[in-house]
């Protein structure tokens, strides 16, 4: 069930990512990077590419998410990060 109040950014944000907007010369934005620090100089990223798709990878998994639909439901989205935070 798709739940239309469920918000992948926030999420993030509120399970410790530090979020970096990387900008053309233009200004538009060219994609958000989300990262984490989760071990010492251990970090896994998650990048929202301007076509509002998702990859992800992790210290231990590397690339496992490659230009996909963003999770609509906070079990979809901690599934990920639980994925992708694995040392």
């Amino acid at each position: 069930m798709e739940n239309k109040s469920f918000n992948f950014y926030q999420f993030l944000e509120e399970n410790g990512y530090e979020k970096e907007v990387i900008r053309e010369r233009s200004g538009e934005t060219f994609a958000t990077n989300y990262q984490k620090n989760i071990a010492p100089e251990t970090w896994n990223a998650i990048t929202i590419h301007k076509n509002k798709t998702f990859s992800a990878a992790g210290p231990s998994c590397g690339l496992v998410y490659k230009e996909q639909i963003q999770p609509q439901t906070y079990e979809e989205a901690k599934a990920i990060i639980d994925l992708i935070e694995k040392v």
